[in-house]
């Protein structure tokens, strides 16, 4: 058995040894011109209307003010975000970054450990990106913004077009050391987050949650294959390991994309096939979503659509309406309507 290092250990490690690389080819003069400190933020109001025999079980159904709604719930899969972004060039290539990501919604910053985003440091050089402390795995962040309806109302993930929670195309996971590197045109990303004992776990203390990702842009189209096991992860679930493979076309305004989820019986347990297609047409963009999931078992499989209009303001703001419906064979069906307002605001760098 592999003894458990503490995470601090780990990580000072990692960062201690990067360091003394970059220093050993860093010039002696730092340009303040390549340092960097920039602020986002993200808000995202929308009003919708909920009904169907799922809403109407769960006491979920009626009009209410969201950020977003994924797995039966309102402000899930949210939009709204505060980051805090900084860098410091230390020459020959090599310079040092962080990121410190809260996490808002339409009822203000999240409760427990829902309130953090990403917050990570890290070391960017000629072969890479390294960074450690929380993020997202790289499961999640391959193909993300394949969906235009992202983190609104009628998205995909989590309402059966595509996988949720952390080990889908949601959430983060602490303790996690990071590397992205590109190879020509292939992006390759990959984590590992450490485990760590809590209440009630039973297992080895050494099943550390491992993803990885690769995308290939090849002319119009994007291929995409992605892997995550978090398998007995935290006391978690075995065969808790899903793969992803996608395929996206976009040329001028058409823009369209596959992608089947095969989910492990310690996730969702069954296969999700998801289908996008959007049609841009000066500040106006039009998108169609479908989802299907095959329950691995026979006893709950389900659809999702939805159809929506988004209308670009500004760069930074813009307006969406739009419909979305998910029906499962023992849940029923849950519907909803609405429209939004999406703000994005970005300081550009303050360090001059």
């Amino acid at each position: 058995m592999i003894r458990e290092i503490p995470l601090s250990r780990h990580v000072i490690f990692v960062l201690a040894c990067a360091t003394v690389m970059a220093l050993s080819h860093a010039s002696a003069q730092e340009d303040e011109s390549q340092s960097e400190f920039s602020i986002l933020l993200r808000l995202q109001p929308e009003l919708v209307s909920v009904s169907g025999s799922a809403a109407e079980a769960k006491g979920t159904d009626g009009v209410t003010v969201t950020d977003a709604w994924a797995g039966g719930s309102k402000n899930s899969g949210n939009f709204g975000a505060l980051f805090i972004n900084a860098s410091q060039s230390i020459g020959s290539g090599f310079s040092v970054f962080s990121k410190l990501g809260l996490n808002v919604d339409m009822e203000g910053l999240k409760d427990s450990d829902a309130k953090n985003r990403d917050l990570f440091v890290g070391l960017a050089s000629p072969i890479g990106r390294v960074y450690a402390g929380r993020m997202s795995p790289a499961y999640k962040d391959a193909g993300i913004g394949w969906d235009p309806l992202n983190a609104t109302f009628m998205q995909s993930r989590g309402n059966l077009g595509r996988s949720g929670g952390a080990f889908g195309h949601g959430g983060y996971l602490d303790r996690s050391i990071g590397h992205q590197h590109q190879f020509g045109p292939a992006r390759f990303s990959a984590t590992i987050s450490l485990d760590e004992k809590v209440a009630g776990d039973l297992t080895d203390n050494d099943d550390h949650a491992i993803s990885a990702a690769v995308i290939l842009p090849t002319g119009a189209f994007s291929f995409l294959a992605a892997y995550v096991d978090g398998s007995e992860y935290e006391g978690g679930p075995s065969d808790r390991d899903a793969l992803k493979l996608g395929i996206r076309y976009s040329n001028g305004p058409w823009a369209a994309a596959l992608m089947h989820e095969d989910r492990g019986r310690g996730l969702e347990n069954g296969d999700i096939l998801y289908a996008t297609t959007s049609y841009r047409h000066e500040q106006w963009q039009f998108s169609a979503n479908l989802g299907l999931f095959d329950d691995n078992q026979n006893v709950n499989d389900g659809t999702y659509f939805a159809l929506a209009a988004r209308y670009h303001l500004h760069n930074r703001v813009s307006a969406h309406a739009g419909i979305r419906q998910i029906d499962r064979d023992l849940t029923g069906k849950e519907m909803i309507a609405g429209l939004g307002l999406r703000f994005i605001f970005n300081t550009g760098n303050l360090i001059r």
